[in-house]
């Protein structure tokens, strides 16, 4: 039954990336006992097929979509990683929240050219960025909007 956990977890892992967590998860719905799944998550650990922080590097340097500091972490949260590891793997991230905004309101703006401050506001608060982010965003990009009406 051992072997069969280890096999089934190298399969599952061959197929996509997993967090321990998930891992774990995923061989006791498959009704794997404990001490086989725990043989198998260490082996795999063992041999570099597992590891979350690495898996919590590639998942936030990989986000397609723009989203806050918060909303990353808790992303990675909910798939077994510790908030700590989430924590310190978001900050060294290579793009920065600041420019996370700038490309989701860009996205607003061009899918809802109508789109009103507060609704704007509300968006992107759904994507997880702080208010105070938020709100200077907004500030900047209708200080230029302004600047531009102003010429023309």
């Amino acid at each position: 039954m051992r072997r069969k956990a280890r096999a089934t977890a190298l399969r599952m892992l061959a197929v996509r990336r997993l967090t321990e967590s998930q891992l774990w998860t995923k061989l006791e719905r498959k009704g794997y006992e404990d001490d086989a799944i725990a043989e198998a998550v260490d082996a795999c650990k063992r041999f570099g097929y597992l590891d979350d922080k690495l898996f919590a590097s590639l998942y936030v340097e990989g986000a397609r979509k723009a989203v806050g500091n918060a909303r990353l972490i808790a992303d990675l949260v909910k798939r077994g990683i510790d908030r700590d590891s989430a924590s310190v793997s978001v900050a060294k991230a290579s793009h920065d929240e600041d420019a996370r905004i700038a490309t989701a309101y860009a996205k607003l703006v061009r899918t809802k050219p109508a789109l009103s401050y507060p609704s704007a506001a509300r968006a992107l608060e759904r994507l997880g960025f702080p208010t105070s982010l938020i709100y200077r965003t907004l500030r900047v990009h209708a200080q230029a909007a302004f600047a531009v009406e102003a010429y023309d």
